[in-house]
């Protein structure tokens, strides 16, 4: 029995190809079927995340990022200034127009929240109740204004703060142009402070112009002013983009009559003065100056208005009113023959008889005065008013060691014995001793002077000795100019007398000057000037373009308000094309959660619904799935029972054991 029991225990392995191949087989089989189902799974489950994310409408696009629209206020801060006008190309919208356009598409696709409008040009806050309404109303419509970012975004965070309307963004639709977002003023320290202390869930997202600079002409009215029965009229033509010389069509418009004629533009901007020839019984008048059209069309046209023959009056102050001086400095100022020209002669002790309101130009050769009359003086310059000084007589140097508008005489002068102060460089187009308007030059290079006073100041020279000392001195003082001339018109002083470079001089101080005279015609669009006030009606007598009372305040033209005759044109700032750089947008709101995001004319939408996609996921993934479930077909006829390869029941087994001997 032990003998039996020991040797059930014995066996033999016997290795079989066939059986081994099947074994190996089944093993490598297995691993291909765990991976198959672990597909399988991963298509059924990323089926169901893919629906689930469908069902959530999900949004994407560089303006919003991603998201699922869970947004209850939009803040839309609108940038309605002239520069929004641009146009990428002929025929395309503007950028206010294509901004509009999207944002409104772009509402509704977030669910249709809020929407809250601050347009720049009327400063106020008002609901959109719809928004597909968006580019129809008159509050978005063009303007001839200039925006204040840092203002309206104290003013779009301030209501959110006062109304808490929950979860809010602040769109703010803007060009960038530097004169609009004031990179250097003060409050946009304010603006970084405000916008920290909102919710977390706040957003400031700003959609902006495309970057590339379109080319364009625009042109500005710098001065317009009647000369006894001629109309001036200084005009500035810029253009941006564009090179080489380019002949550009100028229309003038007086009282309805037009006229035409061509100027060449060489450089990015050209000066020219217009002169108009008035009626003599022309007591007032109006009209506008366009370019044709391009793509802008806001900063193609000026406007000017005109009254009466005004009185050209000069006040000359001198130390010695008596003197040769003063009378040439007199005859200089009131020509001759001239009946509106006038001057007249005061000592520094006379100066309570000045006519502050009527004069155009102030010529002071005495001591450079102090306390109130050099407020007076500083105030008729910052109006517009002309400034010139001469040099005292004393013989020693600035006896009162005054200061006035930056400058102080210096110590007098006189050159070595038998020789000259002569000049050295002068500004030949720019100054009362430019070029003439036909490009003649002023007998500069004659100037010879035995007697001369130093300047010194924060100003700029316009001519120099040859020594490099300032011979005439400018210092700009609001909108008009003081300007100083280091030596007399007198022979025992220089013979600027005898070139009548004095003459030149003070007429062209006294045109300037006399500009202030007009300044009741002008007016800048948003400006309260250019507003009807108390029960002024507002009536728009020019004919350049249709007349939208709407838009009256913020449109330029030629008005009548009330009994007032305005010529309105758009802030100077707006012809300038210089925007504000990312880097420095990003000091600007450093500390903020902000998005720009730069348009892009081509593009269609500023955020798509990616539901659509996630659908077409699901579908993909359940076709991958069956795919994978489906079972391979066999490469050959199916093998029957009995037939002569199919293996044999009675086969033995490489696992088998053998059969044990019999017992002894």
């Amino acid at each position: 029995m032990i003998i039996h029991l020991l040797n059930r225990r014995r066996f033999r392995t016997v290795k079989w190809a066939a059986t081994t191949f099947l074994l190996r087989a089944s093993r490598e089989s297995r691993g291909k079927k765990k991976l198959k189902h672990l597909l399988i799974l991963a298509c059924r489950a990323l089926a169901i995340a893919a629906l689930i994310f469908a069902v959530a409408r999900p949004l994407v696009g560089g303006f919003l990022g991603s998201g699922s629209g869970s947004v209850g206020t939009v803040l839309l801060v609108l940038d309605r200034s002239a520069s929004m006008e641009t146009k990428a190309a002929s025929g395309q919208p503007s950028h206010r127009e294509s901004v509009l356009n999207k944002i409104s598409a772009s509402i509704e696709k977030i669910g249709s929240p809020r929407l809250v409008l601050l347009d720049s040009a009327s400063g106020e806050i008002q609901d959109i109740p719809d928004p597909e309404a968006l580019t129809e109303l008159s509050i978005t419509e063009a303007t001839d204004t200039e925006a204040d970012i840092p203002t309206l975004l104290i003013k779009a965070i301030t209501y959110l703060e006062d109304s808490n309307p929950g979860p809010a963004e602040i769109w703010l639709a803007s060009d960038l142009q530097r004169n609009d977002w004031r990179p250097s003023d003060s409050r946009w320290e304010a603006v970084r402070s405000t916008l920290s202390s909102l919710p977390s869930q706040t957003k400031l997202r700003i959609l902006t112009a495309g970057s590339e600079v379109v080319e364009n002409f625009a042109l500005e009215l710098l001065a317009s002013r009647r000369i006894e029965d001629e109309l001036f009229l200084d005009l500035k033509l810029s253009r941006r983009e564009g090179k080489g010389s380019t002949t550009v069509p100028i229309t003038y418009s007086l009282k309805g009559a037009r006229s035409s004629e061509r100027v060449t533009i060489t450089g990015q901007e050209l000066r020219f003065q217009k002169r108009i020839p008035l009626a003599p019984t022309d007591a007032e008048g109006h009209g506008w100056i366009g370019l044709p059209a391009d793509n802008n069309p806001r900063d193609n046209s000026v406007y000017f208005a005109f009254g009466g023959k005004e009185a050209m009056q000069t006040w000359i102050i001198s130390d010695e009113p008596a003197s040769e001086i003063a009378e040439y400095l007199r005859k200089a100022a009131a020509p001759a023959g001239f009946e509106r020209y006038s001057a007249s002669v005061l000592s520094p002790t006379q100066t309570t008889q000045i006519d502050w309101s009527s004069a155009s130009l102030i010529i002071w050769q005495a001591p450079l005065p102090s306390g109130a009359v050099a407020s007076q003086l500083s105030d008729f310059a910052s109006s517009g008013g002309s400034v010139l000084f001469f040099p005292p007589t004393q013989k020693t140097g600035n006896s009162t060691g005054n200061v006035i508008f930056g400058t102080a005489w210096g110590d007098l002068q006189s050159p070595p014995a038998g020789q000259f102060f002569i000049n050295g460089s002068w500004l030949k187009d720019d100054g009362p001793w430019k070029n003439g308007r036909d490009g003649s030059a002023m007998p500069i290079e004659q100037i010879r002077a035995v007697q001369r006073r130093a300047i010194s100041g924060e100003g700029s020279s316009l001519a120099d000795w040859d020594d490099g000392s300032p011979l005439l001195y400018r210092q700009l003082e609001g909108q008009g100019t003081a300007i100083f001339i280091g030596t007399l018109p007198d022979e025992r002083w220089s013979n600027i007398e005898f070139i009548a470079l004095h003459l030149v001089t003070i007429q062209r101080l006294i045109e300037k000057g006399s500009d202030r005279l007009h300044a009741g015609y002008r007016a800048t669009v948003g400006r309260d000037k250019a507003m009807a006030k108390g029960d002024e009606v507002r009536e728009r007598l020019d004919s350049f373009e249709d007349f939208e009372p709407a838009l009256g305040g913020y449109r330029a033209g030629v008005y009548r308000l009330g009994e007032r005759t305005v010529a309105v044109n758009r802030p100077v700032g707006e012809n300038f094309p210089e925007r504000v750089e990312q880097s420095a947008l990003e000091q600007l709101l450093a500390g903020s959660d902000f998005t720009l995001f730069e348009n892009d004319e081509r593009q269609s939408d500023l955020v798509a619904e990616a539901w659509r996609a996630f659908l077409i996921a699901v579908l993909l993934f359940l076709i991958a799935e069956a795919l994978l479930c489906l079972q391979p077909k066999r490469s050959g006829p199916p093998i029957r029972a009995g037939s002569p390869s199919a293996p044999s029941s009675s086969a033995p087994s490489s696992s088998a054991k053998p059969t044990p001997p019999p017992a002894s």
